[in-house]
């Protein structure tokens, strides 16, 4: 197993910056809302971990830490889920569990480990943190998170790769019709179903149980999966991350509208 597992708690975002204008024109930054509109670690981030790995994720206002870790070539190597806790004004640390997606032939090395990790940030900024084995993570603040959740932005279909109880599929078909009505079709003999909602924070970030009916599933039969998604409607990237009540299962899910 990669060292990098020891951060696999960390948070950080879906690739949020775009870059503006043409030729040599630079063009500044958009303007953060005050900063009393999120407090302590809460937010989309995005960095790296020294091995590296891209990190990529959120840190929800209740402290869930949700986040995927890509290779060099993005693709999805792991995932994580925990809580985050601040201490003062710049001190964080967290913990949570690292599922191994990395060796496709042998279930047996898909792991689950514990993972945990102290360090520093800053507000809407950055965050630096270093786990127990010495790996360290730098991310950085993406003010997406503070723009409005707004379902008509996700409607149509979405292609990618769906993760479900650590097991990898490819070409995996996403739909998002009125409403905020989602089916998964790629998965024969297997009905899910589910209503993404703005999340009641009111930040960038949607709530999406997802309900998955036959055996044939990625997950069990009759299992709900809770998720929050993420999605940028500049580059019409989604993030699907989500887990049973009982933490046993666990759906993944990164995909791009078609």
């Amino acid at each position: 197993m990669n060292k990098t597992t020891a951060l696999g708690g960390v948070f950080a975002a879906l690739v949020l910056s775009a870059c503006g204008g043409g030729g040599d024109e630079v063009v500044a930054p958009p303007a953060k809302p005050p900063a009393t509109v999120v407090t302590g670690v809460e937010g989309l981030w995005t960095g790296a971990t020294t091995d590296p790995l891209n990190v990529q994720g959120v840190v929800l206002e209740n402290g869930e830490s949700w986040s995927i870790l890509t290779d060099t070539v993005g693709t999805v190597v792991g995932m994580s889920l925990g809580t985050v806790q601040t201490a003062g004004p710049d001190v964080v640390s967290g913990s949570g569990r690292f599922l191994n997606v990395v060796d496709e032939a042998n279930v047996a090395n898909r792991k689950t480990e514990p993972v945990s990790y102290t360090g520093k940030y800053a507000v809407r900024d950055s965050v630096q943190v270093t786990a127990s084995n010495g790996v360290k993570f730098s991310g950085t603040y993406g003010v997406l998170y503070e723009q409005p959740a707004v379902v008509s932005e996700l409607l149509g279909n979405f292609t990618g790769t769906g993760i479900g109880n650590q097991v990898r599929e490819p070409l995996i078909s996403v739909a998002i019709t009125t409403g905020g009505l989602v089916s998964i079709p790629s998965y024969p003999g297997c009905s899910v179903r589910g209503t993404v909602v703005p999340r009641a924070s009111g930040r960038n970030v949607f709530d999406l149980p997802l309900t998955f009916s036959g055996t044939s599933c990625p997950v069990g039969d009759g299992v709900v999966i809770q998720n929050v998604v993420l999605y940028n409607d500049t580059t019409q990237a989604i993030v699907i991350m989500g887990q049973s009540a009982s933490k046993a299962q666990t759906f993944f899910y990164t995909g791009q509208k078609t």
